[in-house]
């Protein structure tokens, strides 16, 4: 079996990108920070609730709870807890707020972000990876398997991966996106489609771009061009007439979204 901190993902594009695995210590340090915010918001709810019950002179329920009542209580606990993860790694792409302090991320195997479904998958396998005693199953997991990934990151088909800076060596963005043009500009909802990496792919192509062949370039830069225009909703006047306008394209959105990463 090949072990390694790195995974290699063959875009639909063609481009290879290397990501880093999470480890251990820091996938348990994203869920001490959840745990930390899910009780706190919790306590909070539950305090709120008791509040309630006693402006409805209704206290006395908490002092000899009924089994409905605990019942109820539990599942809707249970409910918020399960609920948090799937909504914040649906609208967060791939991040609750504990990895997104830890800096990591989850992932589908082919590279794109995190959907509902797998995000559904993955979290409600966590009791499984939880067995025997606090989450050894999936610690085990994360530790013997090639890809580091726990039962519910199987069964979904997702990895959890660490945010990284992409070294690009001597290459600039000024330079990456010298072949910008206002011709094409993006508004602040088409940019915010963008994943870290579509950055990746972005910068890897315009970095690429000069060293390729003429055909395989401009077939290349239609290609990523498309599907970026499909994906952010962008509406063009005319389709590119050429590789060499599609890299303008781009060139222009890295542009855009680099200066958007810039000022927020």
């Amino acid at each position: 079996m090949e072990w390694s901190d790195e995974v290699r993902l063959e875009t639909p594009e063609q481009i290879d990108v290397d990501l880093e695995l999470a480890g251990l210590g820091s996938r348990f340090l994203a869920i001490v920070w959840d745990w930390f915010w899910k009780g706190l918001f919790t306590f909070v709810l539950l305090v709120c609730f008791v509040i309630f019950l006693a402006l409805l002179g209704q206290a006395a329920l908490f002092e000899h709870p009924s089994k409905i009542l605990i019942a109820l209580v539990v599942a809707a606990l249970y409910t918020f807890w399960l609920g948090y993860a799937i909504y914040f790694e649906v609208k967060w792409n791939g991040q609750t707020p504990g990895k997104w302090l830890v800096g990591i991320r989850v992932i589908q195997e082919s590279g794109a972000p995190i959907d509902f479904r797998a995000a559904c998958v993955r979290n409600l396998l966590a009791l499984a990876d939880m067995l025997p005693v606090f989450f050894l199953l999936g610690a085990l997991l994360v530790v013997v398997t090639p890809r580091r990934q726990r039962l519910g990151d199987m069964a979904a088909g997702t990895l959890v991966i660490r945010e990284r800076a992409v070294d690009l060596g001597e290459d600039p963005t000024e330079q990456l996106t010298e072949y910008a043009t206002d011709e094409y500009t993006f508004t602040a909802a088409q940019i915010e489609k963008l994943t870290p990496a579509d950055r990746t792919v972005l910068r890897e192509f315009l970095r690429r771009y000069e060293g390729m062949s003429p055909r395989s370039g401009d077939r290349l830069a239609l290609t990523l061009a498309e599907q970026f225009v499909k994906k952010i909703g962008y509406r063009l006047q005319e389709p590119f007439p050429d590789g060499w306008e599609a890299c303008r394209f781009l060139a222009s959105l890295l542009r855009d979204l680099e200066a958007m990463r810039r000022h927020g």
